[in-house]
């Protein structure tokens, strides 16, 4: 599938733009995604297996990264897909302020 812009009309140039720039804010926050789950995996993965055998003492402290990281995550998630709307609605209501 070929990446090319369309030419002539502008609001068709514009649209282009716009959701080129839309997919690379979704493709950016699934590699977050991607690379958040796997970083966990391994830190979980590490955790159950360098502990006692037998007795698995789970404290709190070992999953800082995991909660922190995960509420980073969702923050982006809400940028990327809820944060578009905002944006049209705020620039709709600006543009109307000017007439």
């Amino acid at each position: 599938m070929e990446n090319r812009m369309p030419e002539g009309n502008s609001d068709e140039k514009i649209r282009y733009l716009n959701a080129q720039k839309r997919v690379k804010e979704i493709r950016g926050f699934y590699a977050h995604l991607i690379s958040f789950v796997a970083v966990n995996i391994v830190i979980i993965i590490f955790n159950i297996l360098y502990h006692e055998l037998g007795y698995m003492k789970i404290k709190i402290n070992q999953f800082y990264s995991l909660i922190i990281w995960g509420i980073i995550v969702l923050i982006h998630a809400g940028f990327v897909f809820l944060g578009n709307d905002w944006e049209k609605r705020k620039i709709r209501k600006l543009m109307d302020k000017e007439k």
